[in-house]
């Protein structure tokens, strides 16, 4: 069953502040620009983040949206992601095929039935060494092209930096000056394999102005989970771990990393195709019925990432108790008053009126 595309007219409200988060209504990019006036996002250089786990429609940035973000920033902006399963497969094209057990399977068969032997093998040396990383880098540009990325960044100028690549590449920051890095300021990360995750093209750019530009969906994923991406492997399964067990924690740890290196700013996006959780809706990637809301033209933003996700569950719907990432980033992000979550639950209507 296809997704039910609705619309939203613009709700009389423009903004509203959460604390130290903005939520405001937004229809172009000079709207943008005029909203983001934070000393954070005039640097001379700003990376940027979008959230590209799939490429079912309403799911990930595309990029008008990034077009709109671009615009409103100035100087020298730096696009970083990794590669992703998720978005170089399909249900007509279930990617490279491989055996498993004495079982032929293919790519798509990782997120389905064998997500739990991935989680399994953290090594990806078998995906390096059979063909599939000339696969997926194939598909990735493919996804690029198709999707109108390619053409925006030739138009601005933007580097593109797939953090796959660069890992797999051996092009790293030094793992021991992460570890310091990270360890001045936080307790130390759950495995010391992630201090070797940082491309030394990023590492270099340290104290710029790093967005998580995430996106609102149907399930729990804003600007915090959005650098779960910057693990380089194409399917994270062995950083969930056995019933989630490794999960928060790798999601915590890896924002640890980039606080310690950059200025982390959250900017989350509920602009032109916004997911809902539906139970007759379209069946997703991930195994989720969603619906469609269009043109709501919702942004949210702010320095506090743990605010801002908070914030955001109660705007959406989700029940923050149930974000175990949230609470636990408090480590990295700082407290928050749980009175600005009751308030956006409260306003919620105004600005997500499924």
């Amino acid at each position: 069953m296809a997704a039910t595309i609705f619309e939203r007219g613009c709700m009389s409200r423009n903004a509203q502040q959460f604390g130290s988060v903005t939520v405001a209504r937004v229809r172009s990019s000079a709207d943008l620009k005029r909203l983001l006036k934070d000393p954070w996002l005039k640097t001379d250089t700003i990376i940027v983040k979008p959230n590209w786990v799939g490429k079912d429609l309403a799911t990930f940035t595309d990029s008008v949206t990034l077009r709109m973000l671009l615009e409103a920033l100035d100087g020298r902006i730096i696009i970083t992601e990794g590669y992703q399963i998720g978005r170089s497969t399909d249900d007509q094209d279930g990617g490279m095929k491989f055996t498993v057990d004495g079982k032929e399977v293919n790519w798509r068969w990782l997120m389905r039935g064998g997500w739990g032997w991935l989680s399994k093998h953290p090594s990806w040396d078998w995906f390096k060494e059979q063909g599939h990383w000339d696969e997926i880098r194939k598909r990735d540009k493919q996804f690029l092209d198709q999707y109108g990325f390619t053409d925006l960044f030739n138009e601005h100028g933007i580097e593109y930096i797939n953090i796959t690549e660069e890992v797999w590449q051996g092009r790293t920051a030094n793992p021991q000056e992460i570890k310091k890095a990270v360890e001045t300021r936080f307790d130390p990360v759950f495995t010391d394999r992630l201090y070797s995750y940082v491309p030394q093209k990023l590492y270099g750019l340290r104290g710029a102005t790093f967005i998580s530009f995430a996106k609102v969906k149907h399930y729990t994923t804003f600007t915090i989970k959005n650098l779960f991406g910057m693990i380089p492997d194409p399917i994270r399964a062995w950083w969930h771990g056995p019933k989630n067990q490794r999960f928060n924690k790798s999601i915590v740890d890896i924002n640890k990393i980039y606080a310690s290196l950059f200025n982390l700013y959250g900017i989350c996006e509920a602009l032109r195709y916004t997911a809902r959780m539906h139970p007759e809706g379209e069946l997703g990637e991930l195994g989720f019925r969603y619906n469609i809301a269009k043109d709501l033209g919702v942004l949210a933003f702010g320095r506090h990432l743990g605010l801002l996700d908070a914030v955001l569950c109660g705007l959406v719907g989700f029940d923050l108790d149930e974000v175990s990432y949230i609470k636990l980033g408090e480590k990295v992000f700082g407290a928050y008053e749980s009175r600005h979550v009751e308030e956006a639950k409260a306003a919620a209507a105004d600005w997500f009126p499924f």
